[in-house]
């Protein structure tokens, strides 16, 4: 082996080890930080959707005794609840 190939060798060897050894620091971050973040979004979401359908059934009730069974609950633009009937009739069942 000449001089040339030894120190060509060696420094291919020596950027093999640095890489590896650098391999951790590029992984990011070791404490899942990214992953917490996007589970707490995550259950932010779920809590306010059950809050949107807890509100909705709220305004809906609300909506069937200002208006009557016929009545639906529609939120408007500006957050505030407006009660407008369906043009479709409800029967009333009946049992024998």
């Amino acid at each position: 082996m000449n001089t040339n190939t030894l120190k060509t060798n060696i420094g291919v060897l020596a950027f093999i080890l640095v890489l590896g050894g650098l391999g951790g620091c590029l992984d990011g971050p070791e404490d899942h930080q990214g992953d917490w973040a996007a589970s707490d979004n995550l259950k932010a979401l779920q809590d306010s959707e059950a809050g949107s359908a807890r509100r909705q059934a709220a305004a809906q009730a609300l909506c069937k005794e200002a208006r009557g069974p016929n009545s639906e609950a529609r939120w408007l633009s500006d957050g505030s609840l407006a009660c407008t009937s369906r043009r479709a009739v409800v029967k009333a069942q009946v049992q024998l």
